[in-house]
This record gives C-alpha cells, sequence and structure tokens, in this order.
C-alpha cells in the first residue's frame, strides 16, 4: 500500500502553490505501477481509496466535509473497479501492454467524472488542473481539461513503463524517445493554440473600460465611499463589484445611486428577495448609468451545504460543533433553512457600451467550476466572462485555493477563447486573457482593505 501513498504525496507537491508542476508528470507513476501489479480486489480499491483521500487532504483540504469527501471518492473508485475488471476478463493473456494502454483513458475519465459530478465541481483538484501555469497550458486550447489530463496521464504510463520493462535496453530507449516526443509535441502544440488565441484576441475590433473591485474581509460600508472616490476620475464603461461586498443585507438603492454619481454601468452581487413570496436568490444585476436595471442573473448552481441542502431536516452532528467552534465559517460553509437559496435559470446580461450592444456572462463564484456551463454560454452568444466570488468561507488554505482558482479559470479562458474577470472578496481582481495571461491586483492595497484593477477589455 506504500505506492498509492507515494503517489498521493507526490501528488500534493505538484498542487502546491509554488508552481512546481513538472511533478504532475510522475505523480501517478506509483499509483499506476500498483495498479499494474495487485491482482486482489479489495486491495486495489482500498489503495485507490487511501490515495485518494491523502490526496485530498493535501490539496483542497479547505473544502473539508465528509458528504461531499465521501461522494467523490466513490465516483473516484470507478477507476479501480475498472482496471480489476480489464485485467480479469479483457487482459486474459496477463501482458502489460493492453492494460498500460488502457490506463491514460480510464484516468482521464475517472479523474474528471468525480470533478464535474460531484455535489461541488471539483476541477481545481483534477490532474489537468497542476498544469494552470505551465507551458502546456495552451492544451487546453484544443480539448480543456480532457486534453490537459490526458496528456498528464499519458506521460505518466511512459513512465511506469520505463520502470516497468527497464531491463529491457531496447524497449528504454524506444520508451525515452517517446517521453521526448510526446512532450516536445505538447510544448508546441501548446505554443500554437496560445499564439493563436492571442492574436485573435488583439484583432478583435471593439474594447471597453473596466474597473474591477476586491476586497479584503474588513471591509463594510464605511469603506465604500472611499473606494468609489477612487473610481469618479476613471474613464470606466463598466464597474464589477464581488459578490456580497458589504457582508450584509444590501439594498439595490447603494448601487443604482453608485451607477448615476459614476455615470456607467455596475455589476454588482448579492442576495435579493421576493416581496411576494420570500424567495431569496443570490443575484448578479446590472445597473446603467441612470440607475435602471438592465438585466439580473440568479445563480443557477448552488453551493452544495451553504445554499442548498438535499437531506431534508437530517445533519451530521459536527455541523453543530463547527457553528459554535468557528461562528462566522459557519455562516457561510453549514446550510440553514432560513438561509436557503431558489436557484434560477442561465441566462446573459446585456448592455449598450459605446452604441455597441455587449453580452457577456456573469456565473457567482462556485459557478466558474462548471465548465460545460460556460461553453453553453459562449454559444449563447456571450463575448467574455465576470465571476463574482465571496471567499469569506475559507480558512486555513486560502493562498492555495486562489492558485487553483487562477489556475482554473486560465484554463478554461485558453479553452473557450474568451476573457474571464474575476472580483472577489478575499480574491485578485483583474482578467485573465484568452493566451492565459492574467492582469490582476492583490485585494489589500497597504493600508487599504480593497484594491481596484483598471484595465481594457476587447470583445
Amino acid at each position: 500500500m506504500w505506492l498509492p501513498v507515494l503517489s498521493a504525496i507526490i501528488g500534493i507537491i505538484a498542487f502546491l502553490p509554488i508552481n512546481f508542476y513538472p511533478v504532475v508528470f510522475v505523480f501517478l507513476t506509483p499509483l499506476f505501477i500498483f495498479f499494474l501489479r495487485e491482482k486482489k480486489f479489495w486491495r486495489l480499491v482500498a489503495g485507490a481509496m487511501l490515495f485518494r483521500l491523502i490526496f485530498l487532504l493535501g490539496t483542497v483540504y479547505f473544502t473539508l466535509e465528509p458528504i461531499l469527501w465521501t461522494q467523490g471518492i466513490l465516483l473516484f473508485l470507478g477507476l479501480p473497479v475498472s482496471v480489476f475488471l480489464f485485467k480479469k476478463f479483457v487482459n486474459k493473456a496477463d501482458s502489460l501492454l493492453p492494460i498500460l494502454i488502457f490506463l491514460p483513458f480510464a484516468w482521464t475519465f475517472f479523474d474528471l467524472l468525480q470533478a464535474k459530478f460531484a455535489l461541488t465541481p471539483s476541477f481545481t483538484d483534477a490532474s489537468g488542473n497542476a498544469l494552470g501555469s505551465s507551458p502546456f497550458l495552451g492544451l487546453a486550447g484544443i480539448g480543456g481539461f480532457v486534453a490537459l489530463t490526458f496528456f498528464v496521464a499519458l506521460i505518466n504510463v511512459l513512465v511506469t513503463s520505463l520502470i516497468t520493462w527497464r531491463s529491457n535496453r531496447q524497449v528504454i530507449s524506444v520508451l525515452i524517445a517517446a517521453i521526448v516526443i510526446v512532450v516536445f509535441l505538447g510544448w508546441q502544440i501548446s505554443n500554437f493554440e496560445l499564439h493563436k488565441n492571442a492574436v485573435a484576441y488583439a484583432n478583435l475590433p471593439n474594447s471597453i473600460n473596466i474597473s474591477v473591485v476586491s476586497t479584503n474581509g474588513t471591509f463594510t460600508a464605511d469603506s465604500f465611499g472611499e473606494l468609489t472616490g477612487e473610481l469618479t476620475d476613471k474613464k470606466t464603461d463598466l464597474v464589477v463589484f464581488p459578490e456580497d461586498i458589504f457582508n450584509q443585507r444590501t439594498s439595490s438603492v447603494t448601487f443604482q445611486n453608485t451607477a448615476k454619481d459614476l455615470e456607467t454601468n455596475v455589476l454588482a452581487a448579492y442576495d435579493t428577495f421576493s416581496d411576494e413570496n420570500g424567495i431569496k436568490h443570490n443575484s448578479a444585476i446590472l445597473f446603467g448609468a441612470d440607475g435602471a436595471v438592465l438585466g439580473i442573473h440568479n445563480k443557477n448552481r448552488l453551493t452544495f451545504i451553504g445554499e442548498y441542502w438535499p437531506f431534508g431536516d437530517w445533519q451530521p452532528s459536527i455541523y453543530t460543533w463547527l457553528r459554535e467552534q468557528t461562528p462566522d465559517i459557519g455562516t457561510y460553509a453549514i446550510f440553514d433553512q432560513k438561509n436557503a437559496d431558489q436557484p434560477g435559470e442561465r441566462n446573459l446580461l446585456s448592455v449598450k457600451i459605446q452604441g455597441n450592444t455587449v453580452l457577456f456572462a456573469a456565473p457567482i463564484c462556485v459557478e466558474v467550476l462548471y465548465p460545460d456551463d460556460l461553453k453553453e454560454y459562449k454559444a449563447d452568444g456571450a463575448q467574455f466572462i465576470i465571476n463574482q466570488s465571496s471567499n469569506r468561507w475559507i480558512g486555513i488554505g486560502l493562498h492555495h485555493y486562489l492558485y487553483l482558482m487562477n489556475n482554473l479559470r486560465k484554463i478554461e479562458a485558453v479553452w473557450l477563447e474568451m476573457p474571464i474577470i474575476s472580483s472577489g472578496v478575499y480574491s485578485s481582481a483583474g482578467i485573465t486573457l484568452p493566451n492565459g495571461q492574467t492582469h490582476s491586483v492583490n485585494y489589500q492595497k497597504g493600508d487599504k482593505n480593497y484594491n481596484i484593477f483598471f484595465g481594457n477589455l476587447r470583445y
């Protein structure tokens, strides 16, 4: 069982926010060797479970929640089951070659299966995400997370083969050559895709000036006047505020007045309530320069536990303890029926800027973790994406989380060939371009509890 443990430890290193991405090309090798050698079903399953648990504890520990993790691990356990069945019924000759060919496809399928269908999507810990800040990022242009994850699995299989057949010099030479060729081709394809996206983005005919705000958790309404004062003298077509900027029930009047005072369009995100039936939504609201509401996107992908709970009145007893020990985090990370949100529908927002009608998507917080939804937004006509978020729910691990989310947005921007604007509480403010470049500022500046990114967006 030491091989799955070793694999998990190497994987943790690959996902650290020091961008040590080359490690990802060997982190699956011990696990794959374990899959090749182990013949007992229960040991295959136990080894995979041990690998996944340790890997998660060192990579996305900030999402630790027993139901969420159990469901994700159960989805992942389809991998050892498929390996066992393949070896038993398909690979009857007991040759290593068929299972080695099978492994990169099986890994890609089950790694992305648990990433996509977990109660909260977990593409941040999908193996391809480790390449989000690497020279191989451009591979996302030919297939998003699928291409990156398969590329990682393929190189790991080649390394596994190299170790397995180390006694055969001819095979070793062929495998070394194959590794060099695959890495070189991956790098070249990546460069081509990134350059193609950069040229296409530079040739877009229109542009707008944007001001994007991010704050830390101490920001209150008392600081809002100072912040908007910095925006007054800037020529801005669109101002973006983070989700839940005030950490309290918010009135639309505040942002309507801000839009009128600044004489520009404003996008804000906060909880809205229906007077008729008391329905609560988490909403991104677009205000025009005259203060009028131009459009509303009600969050349709609600966050598990924080915004919806599929298990009725039952909750684990640990939730009570968490509320008592960490009441601030408990407000966001633990479900309370009184604060339950209702899902909206997927839709675009539209605004007229400099005589042109501009369409964009405004996925709120974890909605950016649904790549297929973002692809649908593009198909519907979105010209860029704005992701507003609040990360007050994170205790330890904020820096690690922001690094993984930054990788995620880079991959999505390259894949979709669309810029992604980010604005958040405890998150950077800026823009990720379709060539993977990110221009941003930190969420605080000196003694100020906010920061503003001023930039130009092409569409």
